[in-house]
């Protein structure tokens, strides 16, 4: 079943259970018309964007009725939108042991993780959920890229190149593979899957952006800085394509160009302390 039938099929059956958890409750005190008032008023407030009125409530839900799933995730989805990244585990921690579906969990769960700080934590959350959906592209793009992180380019590797056999047109697999394999030392074949992925998803300004870098590192800058300017033309906020494209022209002598590039990153993102050094030296240099 392609994934977005299966998700929409899952949505309703946790919808259906949803209410048959409601209307098969024994009716003690209302506590049946309690609940869907509960409920009505929650996703009320959810909508409206007022995750922290619908908190409580929906933890009004979920200790009312501690097996249902449905409740489990809703807790999960505002803890992650409100960065309550420790809650947000929790809940779909707990929404693991209960729901017909738990894959759902995985990709939000392993960020979740590494957003606390947890990287073994994240890795291992993207390899449980593999292991429960082992042809499951998405997933396995996640633990590539996880395996990324931690500069464990062999193992992303091997998860990308395993995916790919199954899913030889899946964009993000293949720009990885090729993405790993550039960080690995293997320049030449980088370029051959970097290009094929830049032909195979010429909207996918990350194909740009690996094959425009295995350009580079293969001494071609003019042809990488037609493909990274492509890149920057498709998301002009890109911080890794401004940083390359930066480093391109700088090797071209474009100087003006390498500040003007290095000054957008400064305001995209203050911390990046390597491009706020090397855009003074550069001022310095044209002041000279």
């Amino acid at each position: 079943m392609p994934g977005h039938f299966r998700r929409l099929f899952a949505s309703l059956m946790v919808l259906a259970v949803c209410w048959w958890v409601l209307g098969s409750a024994p009716v003690q005190d209302n506590s049946l018309q309690v609940s869907r008032n509960l409920q009505e008023e929650s996703l009320s407030l959810i909508a409206a964007g007022r995750d922290a009125e619908a908190l409580p409530l929906v933890k009004q839900l979920h200790e009312a009725y501690p097996g249902n799933h449905v409740y489990l995730a809703r807790l999960a989805e505002i803890h992650q939108r409100s960065g309550e990244w420790q809650g947000c585990v929790d809940a779909w921690e707990a929404y693991l042991k209960v729901s017909p579906t738990p894959w759902e969990a995985f990709p939000v769960l392993g960020d979740a993780y590494r957003k606390l700080g947890r990287p073994a934590d994240s890795l291992d959350a993207f390899k449980r959920g593999l292991a429960l959906e082992p042809r499951n592209a998405e997933l396995a793009f996640y633990l590539g890229r996880a395996y990324e992180r931690e500069s464990q380019f062999d193992k992303a590797r091997t998860t990308y190149r395993a995916a790919l056999q199954d899913h030889p047109d899946h964009a993000d697999l293949g720009i990885g593979l090729a993405r790993v394999t550039l960080f690995s030392g293997n320049t030449p074949e980088a370029r051959r899957l970097a290009e094929a992925a830049a032909k195979r998803s010429p909207g996918a300004v990350d194909a740009k952006l690996i094959f425009g870098m295995t350009l580079r590192a293969q001494g071609d800058l003019a042809r990488a800085r037609v493909e990274l300017e492509q890149a920057r033309a498709m998301s002009p906020d890109y911080v890794d394509v401004l940083l390359v494209l930066g480093g391109v022209a700088e090797q071209q002598n474009d100087l003006a160009r390498a500040r003007e590039l290095y000054a957008r990153i400064l305001e995209l993102d203050p911390r990046q302390a390597t491009v706020r050094t090397r855009l003074a030296s550069l001022q310095a240099g044209s002041k000279r």
